[in-house]
Order: structure tokens, then C-alpha cells, then sequence
């Protein structure tokens, strides 16, 4: 009886074949094992493992796809608004830790302070001297003091003067700086170690007067006040206005 015969390379080239086919169509968590029987002949097997690099990988990548941010106009408008915050604050840290003013160079050169005590004194004598004021206030800003008085109605405007002087002569004395031979004020509306210290403004206030509101300045070069009257100014602007129209009718 005739025997068929077959070579091995033929078996082994479909193994190899249907082995190649496998690992080309077979997922990346296939791997593919060798084992030899007890004949010497190599077996090959296909076992299912699984994979959880490449899962992850896989996964990962989802999940990036999905949650790709994409950048809208207010997203820009919030930055802005952040950037400014974080400068604002920026800023007030540096102002409330500096060692100088605020104002910084305009207020160098202060010797005396003007207290808070002294103003409030000032305030409480006037008021109880004179009937005619209904409020007073001081605000010291740098080298300059402004002083705010508002009057009864229809305040006769020289008294009024003459409050407001007062109101600073009395001020003056009670920080008690140096007077000079024949000057109204001490050197703290004048000079200090040739210094100038403070200026005086004021502004005083009457219902029903026609030269209400009136503007006051005492420089601390000179020893006495200047004024401008609401009605000058009025009348002043007034005239010009007359002059404009006749100009225009030429």
C-alpha cells in the first residue's frame, strides 16, 4: 500500500501562513505562544491576554479627545479682569507699606503736624463763640489746610471774613509755633528752617447771599488773606458776556 507523503515545510509554511494571518488581524492584546509535545513537533497557540497599557493608552486618548478645551471671548475678559485685580492689589500693598507720604515729594518738608486734638478744639471754640456757624471743618492735606464754614442765612459777608481768620488765628495758637515780630500767624502757615509749611483755603457758605460762596487764601509767603466773592465773579463774567454780543453785532 502506497504510503502519501508530505513534507513538513509544506505544513509548516500553512502554519506559518495561518499564524501570520492571525497576528495581522488579531487585536494588539492577542499575543501568540510556542510549546513543543513530547514528539518534538512545535505547537503554536493563540491566547487572549489582556493588555491594560494599551487600553489605557486607547482610553486616555478618548477621553482628551472629549475634553479639548476651546477658548472663548470671556475667557479673555476674565483673564483681563484677574490681571487687573492682582495689579490693584499689588498697588495698595506697595502704597500702605511705604515708609514716605502718599503724596510722596509734595509732602516733604512738614515739620509740625496739625493734629486731629487741635482741630477739634478749634471746631468746639467757634462754634460756641459764634451763633452764626452751623458747621465747620478742617481737612490737612500735605502742606495745605482747607478749611470749610458754612454760615446762617444771608451771612453778612465781612463777619464772615473775619470768622474765617479767627477760626485759623485760633487754630494757630493752640499748636503754638513761633510768631514772628508784627505777623498775624506763626511760622505754621509761614516758614520753618526756611521751609514753607502750610497754606490756608478756605471756603465759606450762606444761603440767600449774593456773595456766597466765597473762596479765601492765605500763602504761607504772605501774612494776611485774599477772597473772591461769588458776585464778582458773576458780575465779571456778566460783562464779558456784554462785551461778546456787541462784539458780534459789528
Amino acid at each position: 500500500m502506497a504510503k502519501a507523503f508530505h513534507f513538513d515545510d509544506d505544513d509548516n509554511y500553512d502554519k506559518d501562513d495561518s499564524l501570520q494571518n492571525t497576528k495581522e488581524n488579531s487585536p494588539q492584546n492577542i499575543e501568540i505562544e510556542e510549546s513543543s509535545d513530547d514528539n518534538g513537533s512545535i505547537q503554536e497557540s493563540v491566547v487572549l491576554q489582556e493588555n491594560e497599557n494599551v487600553w489605557e493608552d486607547e482610553t486616555m486618548t478618548k477621553k482628551k479627545k472629549k475634553k479639548k478645551f476651546v477658548w472663548k471671548w470671556w475667557h479673555y475678559v476674565l483673564i483681563a479682569i484677574f490681571a487687573l485685580f492682582i495689579a490693584f492689589v499689588a498697588y495698595l500693598f506697595i502704597v500702605m507699606n511705604h515708609d514716605g507720604p502718599v503724596y510722596g515729594s509734595r509732602c516733604e518738608g512738614i515739620q509740625v503736624e496739625i493734629s486731629k486734638d487741635h482741630r477739634d478744639s478749634t471746631i468746639g471754640q467757634m462754634k460756641e463763640k459764634y451763633s452764626e456757624i452751623q458747621d465747620l471743618s478742617f481737612e490737612v492735606v500735605c502742606h495745605q489746610l482747607k478749611v470749610d464754614i458754612t454760615f446762617k442765612d444771608k451771612m453778612d459777608t465781612k463777619k464772615a471774613q473775619k470768622i474765617a481768620e479767627e477760626t485759623v488765628q485760633t487754630l494757630d495758637k493752640l499748636v503754638g509755633q513761633k510768631k514772628e515780630d508784627g505777623h498775624t500767624y506763626s511760622q505754621l502757615f509761614g516758614k520753618i528752617n526756611n521751609t514753607s509749611q502750610y497754606e490756608v483755603n478756605v471756603i465759606l457758605k450762606s444761603n440767600d447771599s449774593a456773595d456766597f460762596p466765597i473762596y479765601g487764601t492765605k500763602h504761607s509767603q504772605r501774612d494776611s488773606f485774599s477772597y473772591t466773592l461769588a458776585s464778582v465773579k458773576d458780575k465779571e463774567s456778566y460783562e464779558k458776556a456784554q462785551d461778546t454780543l456787541k462784539e458780534e453785532k459789528k
